[in-house]
């Protein structure tokens, strides 16, 4: 019953690690988990915004923001250190169960696919149009 499960084989976006999703749980994961995919909104973010402070709102509203900055800094002596985070995943990749790959999210073990099949619900085709109660729906 377990070669059932179907599991997809993902390399995450950030770190480039390989994970395993099964059908049941995909919902379109590239990142092998929250670290890696909060890093990556994290570069997302800074990009947008250096894209941002190029226009001319975006170099006015910086200024304005940094003078604004300057002034209160001058009430404080509190040191800022910020710190960059590493390039590292939490998670082992590949997870395995002996030599069976299993699902990142809910541990089931099965065989890897490049791509889900559609499903078919209640054994019917669905055409572009759908007939229910006597209306039509496009």
């Amino acid at each position: 019953m377990a070669d059932a499960v179907l599991l997809k084989e993902i390399r995450c976006k950030h770190c480039g690690g390989i994970f395993y999703v099964c059908r049941r749980c995909w919902r379109g994961q590239v990142y092998c988990g929250d670290r890696c995919r909060k890093i990556c909104q994290r570069e997302s973010q800074r990009e947008a915004q250096r894209r941002y402070r190029r226009t001319e709102k975006g170099k006015k509203t910086h200024r304005d923001y940094e003078q604004k900055r300057r002034i209160k800094k001058n009430k404080k002596t509190v040191a800022d250190e910020g710190t960059t985070p590493q390039k590292t995943c939490d998670i082992e990749h590949p997870q395995r169960l002996g030599n069976r790959p299993k699902c990142l999210f809910c541990g089931l073990s099965g065989i890897v696919v490049a791509q889900f099949s559609r499903r078919a619900y209640e054994g019917k085709v669905f055409s572009e149009e759908v007939d229910l109660g006597g209306k039509r729906y496009f």
